[in-house]
């Protein structure tokens, strides 16, 4: 097995999956390969400034805590990140390609990543194939995480509104990656307690759950992200109202167009906002002695006359058989009975005649 292909390895999968996590406006392979380039030459000089310290050329093990952590955190933390920093700066930053927040993550892991292939290809030949395994799942993420941080801040910062926040932003990234790096080789160089390396995994663990989130939020912060309807629906152009690339549009099986007259561009992050709802304020109490409600109150209250109800509204009678202009007939009187025509009552008793 080629030992080149050992150190090289992790370096190409782990660019190629950040290359994929750029979903919407994926970089051109030339620029991450020029700034792959500016990292592999900030190598040179690392090494120079590294064997400039004093410290380096001493025993480890010689050294107090302090004097290790003033070597893990300055004089090796601080000098890479920030020479891996200035090969990311220096040829993409201020660049017309870099267009999106999830670019200075791109460029920033392409530029660490490129550092971490020298150093990898320098420890794989000093310590073979176990060497190659080990730094293929520790040392070279490492490096391309820390260099997220650096990148995720600084993208930040080239798309904030405000000035104090552009280099407040870059301060801040440059400063997680070198804590990180700086514990990273405090960690695996603590020589006083020999299973001290396995505390790398948990700090991996945490780096690379930060830089999952990290990656989502860029993304979500990208002005070439499809936009939505109110009813959750692609609607063929960005939120920045630009529309869709064809690629893009066809994965999503939508046309891209332009947005309509009224459509109003918003940073992509942000979710529309909604009107609230009007809440009915209750009127405030007033704050004086006598609004304060004393416990013999209920007692003393001055009794209210009841006031006289006016009497209830008159009930309409119903309308009478005359009105309606019908006339009931009238019984009959006895002498009128007596006729011959009248029906004989054989209730009575019969008289004789």
């Amino acid at each position: 097995m080629n030992i080149f292909a050992l150190a090289l390895g992790p370096v190409v999968a782990l660019l190629f999956f950040f290359w994929v996590k750029d979903r919407y406006e994926r970089e051109p392979f030339k620029y991450l390969l020029l700034t792959l380039g500016a990292g592999v030459v900030a190598a040179i000089p690392v090494v120079i400034v590294e064997i400039l310290w004093v410290h380096i050329s001493y025993d480890i093990s010689a050294l107090t805590a302090g004097e290790l952590a003033f070597v893990t955190f300055i004089e090796i933390g601080l000098t890479e990140e920030f020479f891996k920093a200035l090969a990311f700066f220096i040829p993409i930053y201020w660049s017309r390609h870099m267009n999106e927040p999830y670019d200075g993550i791109m460029y920033a892991v392409a530029a660490a990543l490129g550092f971490a292939a020298i150093e990898n290809v320098m420890y794989v030949l000093m310590g073979g194939i176990p060497a190659a395994f080990i730094r293929a799942l520790t040392a070279v993420p490492a490096h391309a995480m820390m260099g997220l941080f650096i990148g995720y801040f600084a993208g930040r910062a080239k798309f904030a509104k405000r000035k104090w926040a552009k280099p407040f932003l870059i301060l801040l990234g440059f400063s997680i990656a070198v804590v990180l790096h700086g514990l990273y080789d405090l960690i695996a160089m603590w020589p006083y307690y020999r299973l001290a390396w396995l505390w790398l995994f948990p700090l991996l663990a945490v780096m690379v759950v930060s830089s999952l989130f990290l990656m989502r939020d860029a993304r979500s912060r990208s002005p070439f992200k499809p936009a939505k309807d109110e009813f959750g629906r692609y609607t063929g152009y960005t939120v920045s109202g630009k529309p869709l690339s064809p690629k893009i549009a066809a994965t999503l099986g939508v046309e891209p167009r332009l947005p309509p007259a009224d459509f109003v561009p918003r940073e992509s992050f942000t979710k529309p906002r909604e009107p609230k709802p009007e809440l009915h304020k209750q009127p405030s109490k007033p704050e004086t002695r006598a609004g304060t409600p004393y416990f013999l109150d209920e007692y003393f209250k001055p009794v209210k006359k009841q006031e006289p109800q006016p009497p209830p509204p008159p009930v309409p009678e119903p309308p009478s058989e005359s009105s309606l202009g019908y006339e009931r007939p009238k019984e009959p009187t006895p002498d009128q009975r007596k006729g011959p025509d009248m029906p004989r009552d054989y209730s009575l008793p019969e008289k004789d005649e």
